[in-house]
This record gives C-alpha cells, sequence and structure tokens, in this order.
C-alpha cells in the first residue's frame, strides 16, 4: 500500500468514527423518548413534532450544504457541523421548555447535515476510483454501529441518571474525538505535489455525469428522491417508534433496547457488505433489493408479540435499513454521473430529510388516533414497497444522457 492509499484509507477510518458518534446518538433518540414524555407529560405525537424539527432542518439546509462542498474544503464544514451538533447536545441536557428542544433539534439538524452523511458521500466518491463501494460500505458501517453500541450506552446512562446525563454523554465524544480528527484528517480532495489547487483544478478533466439543472429533467432523479423520501420516512418511523412500541407488547425497556441495539449490529454488517455487492452488481439493483427486503421486514414487525418474529424483524430489517447512505450515491453515479454529485446529494438529501420528518409525526399521530402502532406499520411496509419500484423505474447514465441531447434541439 503506498502513502496515498494510506492516507485515503485514514480518511475513511476518520469519517466512521464521525458517523458513529454523530448518528449513534440519533439512531438512540427513541432510548430517550419515554423518558421525555413521562418527564414533560407531553403526548408521543407531540414530541414526535419536535422531533421532526431536526430532520427538517437538517433536510432543509442539505442543498446549501451540498453547495458549500463544492466551494470549501470538506473538513471546514465538517467541523462547524460536527460543533453544532455537540453544542445541541449539551443544549438537550438543559432544555426545560417545548420552545427550547424546538430550537435546539433546529440547530441540531443543521449540524447533522454538515457533518455526516453527503460530506462523507463526496470525500469518499472523489478520493476513490477503484473499491469505492468497499470505501463507502466502511465509513457508513458507522451509522448502524453507532446505533448499536451507542443505544446501549445511552439506555444505562438514561436509567440510572436521567435523559438530561445521557444528553451530556451524547457530546462528549464528539468534542473529545470527532473535531480532532476531522480537523486533522479529513480533506475533499488531494491535489499532487507542486501544485496548487486551482492549477490541479485546471488540468483535471471533466467528470462524467450532469450538472444539476440537467439532472432536474430526468426521471432518475425524480424516482430517486422520491425513493429516498419515502423510506426515510418508513425508516425513521420505526426508528424513533421501536422502543416504545416494543414495550407497548410487554417487553421490559431493557429487552426493548437490546432489540434495538441488534439491529444496528446487523446493520452494520449489511452495510459492510452491501458495498462489495455493488461494485459487483451494481447500486441501482441492490438498492431495490435493499428496499424490497426492508419492505418484508417491517410486515414481519407486526408480530413482534412473538418473539420469533421481533427476532426475524431485527435481522431482516437490520441487514437492509442503513444500506442506502451507501447505495444512493452509487445509484447517483450510475444514472446521473458525478459531476454534480454535491448538489444533487443536497437536493436528495432534501427530500430524505423531508422523509425523517415525516415518519416519526405520522406514526405519532397513527398511535394518538388509534392506540396502536398496526397502522403505523402497514403505511410504512408499503412506502419502502413502491421505494423498490422507484428506483427500479430509474434509467442509467447513458440513456438519461441520450435522452437530453435528443430533446434540446427540440427546445432549441
Amino acid at each position: 500500500m503506498t502513502q496515498h492509499d494510506g492516507r485515503k484509507w485514514a480518511i475513511v477510518g476518520a469519517l466512521f468514527a464521525t458517523l458513529f458518534l454523530i448518528w449513534g446518538p440519533v439512531n438512540a433518540s427513541s432510548v430517550f423518548f419515554i423518558p421525555v414524555v413521562n418527564h414533560f407529560g407531553w403526548s408521543r405525537g407531540f414530541f414526535s413534532l419536535l422531533v421532526a424539527s431536526a430532520p427538517l432542518a437538517a433536510g432543509l439546509s442539505s442543498p446549501v450544504v451540498g453547495r458549500l462542498l463544492d466551494r470549501v474544503s470538506a473538513h471546514k464544514t465538517m467541523i462547524v457541523g460536527a460543533s453544532m451538533v455537540a453544542l445541541s447536545y449539551l443544549g438537550l441536557s438543559r432544555a426545560t421548555t417545548a420552545v427550547e428542544f424546538l430550537l435546539i433539534f433546529i440547530v441540531l439538524g443543521v449540524g447533522i447535515s454538515a457533518s455526516t452523511i453527503i460530506p462523507t458521500a463526496l470525500v469518499i466518491t472523489r478520493r476513490f476510483r477503484e473499491n469505492r463501494g468497499l470505501a463507502l460500505g466502511i465509513a457508513f458501517s458507522g451509522i448502524p454501529l453507532g446505533g448499536s453500541g451507542i443505544s446501549l450506552f445511552a439506555n444505562y446512562i438514561v436509567l440510572h441518571h436521567g435523559f438530561r446525563a445521557g444528553y451530556l454523554a451524547m457530546a462528549l465524544p464528539i468534542i473529545l474525538i470527532v473535531l480532532p480528527l476531522v480537523t486533522l484528517l479529513v480533506r475533499t480532495r488531494p491535489v499532487p505535489a507542486g501544485e496548487t489547487t486551482q492549477n490541479a483544478a485546471t488540468k483535471s478533466s471533466p467528470l462524467p455525469g450532469l450538472e444539476l439543472r440537467e439532472a432536474f429533467r430526468t426521471r432518475s432523479f425524480w424516482m430517486i428522491a422520491l425513493a429516498d423520501l419515502l423510506f426515510a420516512a418508513a425508516a425513521a418511523g420505526i426508528r424513533v417508534h421501536l422502543v416504545p412500541y416494543l414495550t407497548d407488547l410487554g417487553y421490559s425497556p431493557t429487552l426493548a433496547a437490546e432489540a434495538f441495539a441488534a439491529m444496528f449490529m446487523f446493520s452494520a454488517i449489511g452495510s459492510f457488505a452491501v458495498g462489495s455487492f455493488a461494485d459487483r452488481f451494481g447500486g441501482r439493483a441492490m438498492l431495490v433489493a435493499a428496499f424490497a427486503v426492508s419492505a418484508a421486514g417491517i410486515a414481519i414487525l407486526v408480530g413482534a408479540a412473538h418473539f420469533v418474529s421481533l427476532a426475524a424483524f431485527v435481522v431482516v430489517f437490520g441487514l437492509t435499513r442503513e444500506t442506502t447512505p451507501v447505495l444512493v450515491p452509487l445509484t447517483i453515479g450510475e444514472s446521473l454521473g458525478v459531476r454534480g454529485l454535491g448538489s444533487i446529494l443536497g437536493i436528495v438529501a432534501l427530500c430524505t430529510t423531508i422523509g425523517f420528518a415525516a415518519g416519526p409525526a405520522i406514526a405519532g399521530r397513527i398511535f394518538d388516533v388509534t392506540g396502536s402502532y398496526s397502522g403505523a406499520l402497514g403505511l410504512f411496509a408499503t412506502l419502502a414497497s413502491i421505494a423498490a419500484l422507484a428506483i427500479r423505474a430509474s434509467l442509467p447514465l447513458a440513456e438519461e444522457s441520450l435522452r437530453i441531447a435528443v430533446e434540446r434541439p427540440a427546445v432549441a
């Protein structure tokens, strides 16, 4: 391995740690749900709306983050974002009103957008040509592994010391580990020795693919955006409400948290493995399969009163639920190219995070009206199935480019 290769994989390691320690607390949010609701006397639907402000803020800021990453170095953007996340958890540990929770969740969402998925996908895509899927898989396995490890850690802190101490514990690793790693290691692209960034950019050949405004005219862009929105709603709704759902079925809070953590362990396996499979079979094909299998896993969850069904859900849904951060950039590359990747990722992330915001709120509302999560689970299984069909309807880059080329004379 050359020194250059070693530097690339060191960056992957730093990005893995960032996703582990920032997305871990996000995925552990279900652990905080009931303690916060019980402490303040809020309904589940009301607190779900407060929680939904974070992904909504992340989505609205994603296009700006994507544009910034095309103009500002990734490590600067990530440093600001990670600092916002750490300060947000410090604020949540002291918040006493719904307005404070709302404002802090908004800052948290913007910080997550600036420090995690979009810059990670962009940095790795630009750094790697070979083993791109593998590198993405390794980095993004930090999301489910963080969800597993941090969920158990947060559950212990919350049960023994309360949710305020739990939020405080979420902030410290970001301050002590993430910020130094990003500052020292993460760079968007290498610059050859003896060349300035401007000269390197001038000598490099144009990247293949479509600009953002061209992508807007393609079927593939809208199918990818729709699929991400629908699946994000399903995945986020289950993530936030899984522990409450299991405790309602009679499982202890500890067992529910352990099942939640186990799901993320299988998600780590899926995230790691899917990158290599995508390098072989293609991102689009693997994304269709992931959404279809996820739909089946959600359907299995309806019978979670039986432990066998719960175990099957943990394995089936766990293996596929966190594969989208790996497969979506690859799918965009196959259908739209990498020329406008930063801006396209930003817009797609807007759709994704709207789904993240909607899913928990929809599930909470369904529970408040019906007293059950059954309707929400049926809806989420349907949304995942539609997402699979949408990706199946996307096209390869060559076909999309040909369609645009044919349309240009007609427009002229």
